[in-house]
């Protein structure tokens, strides 16, 4: 009897000892591997670690490294990065870097290496002003927080494959927070789109009108059209945006936050008469026109290919371009020269 009692007493303490085991197996693995018991919130508060975990496409623990790294001066101006790390085998880590920064109205529009072409974001309005491209999107923040160093906005870089809608979702989260805080929050929140139109696919330049506008005057040499390429954005947005590779992008919005932005930033002021018409902006090539009532932005930006091709019999000059650019594509918005 004393021997069963013993064997079985041992058995007992062995199965025990593996119980044991295997929850605190199960317990490291869940904090380990996924954010199950871990923070609510990171980036001090900006971020929810549920909106974050639906935009990254693996599972693990939720952090935000060093935090939130702010700027005393401005309530709008931080940079965060999220990780999400696992220990599994063969998992990544993966970053999500926000920021929150004021920057010129026309910056999604504007060549200056930091945001994609505008062909290839997906442009979004209505209950939330913004843009998404495949791995960096955008939110402007409420008209109420420009000051006089510009509007503000939310800025992301998330990992390739993300859920775009989820990846809006958040950004728009964190601009109404971020608003709130700075005290210049609307009373009706910012909403992100639910749904998002694809950006257009590259094709050749039909049977030589160029970016859907009849008129409109090839940027480059006339013996390169055959061979050009380019990406039409739909016009029913109020953001159009089309590119011929390597040559030229042509931008008109008259989104309303997007254009009380560029007349709110520094630098925005009357310019020379485009195609007869008047108008302000920061530049010959940046401008604003009153469109029908409607003020709208026009833009032009060149690529390589055009100054490659500069000089060359046939190529026609910038300005030359801008005039014609506004002439024809101001007719499809009520454009009147007066």
């Amino acid at each position: 009897m004393t021997n069963e009692s013993g064997r079985a007493s041992l058995g007992r303490n062995i199965i025990a000892t593996l119980v044991a085991v295997a929850v605190l197996a199960v317990g490291v693995h869940v904090w380990l591997n996924t954010n199950l018991l871990g923070r609510k919130e990171v980036c001090g508060g900006l971020v929810t670690t549920d909106s974050a975990e639906a935009v990254f496409s693996a599972s693990g623990r939720i952090s935000d490294r060093d935090g939130l790294d702010d700027r005393p001066s401005d309530q709008l101006a931080f940079t965060c990065t999220v990780e999400l790390s696992s220990f599994l085998p063969g998992s990544d880590t993966e970053y999500l870097r926000i920021m929150g920064s004021r920057e010129r109205g026309d910056f999604p529009f504007t060549d200056n290496g930091r945001w994609p072409s505008p062909v290839t974001m997906s442009f979004f309005s209505g209950g939330a002003t913004g843009a998404i491209g495949s791995d960096h999107a955008w939110v402007l923040l409420p008209d109420a927080c420009t000051t006089a160093d510009g509007p503000a906005i939310i800025e992301g870089y998330a990992p390739e494959g993300s859920d775009p809608v989820n990846f809006t979702r958040l950004l728009t989260e964190v601009a109404n927070t971020a608003a709130e805080r700075a005290d210049c929050a609307t009373k009706q929140p910012l909403t992100a789109p639910d749904t998002l139109v694809a950006a257009p696919e590259p094709r050749q330049v039909k049977d030589g009108v160029v970016c859907d506008l009849s008129g409109l005057e090839f940027p480059g040499p006339p013996g390169d059209q055959a061979k050009a390429m380019e990406s039409v954005q739909d016009r029913s947005s109020p953001t159009w945006s089309c590119e011929v590779s390597g040559y030229a992008t042509y931008v008109v919005t008259h989104e309303p936050h997007i254009i009380a932005g560029i007349r709110s930033s520094p630098g925005f002021t009357k310019q020379k008469r485009v195609a007869g018409l008047q108008v302000s902006g920061f530049d010959a090539r940046h401008v604003v026109a009153d469109c029908a009532g409607t003020p709208t932005y026009f833009s032009m930006e060149f690529g390589q290919e055009y100054a490659s091709a500069v000089g060359k019999p046939g190529t026609p000059r910038i300005r030359n371009l801008f005039d014609n650019f506004i002439d024809v594509a101001g007719k499809r918005f009520g454009c009147n020269a007066h």
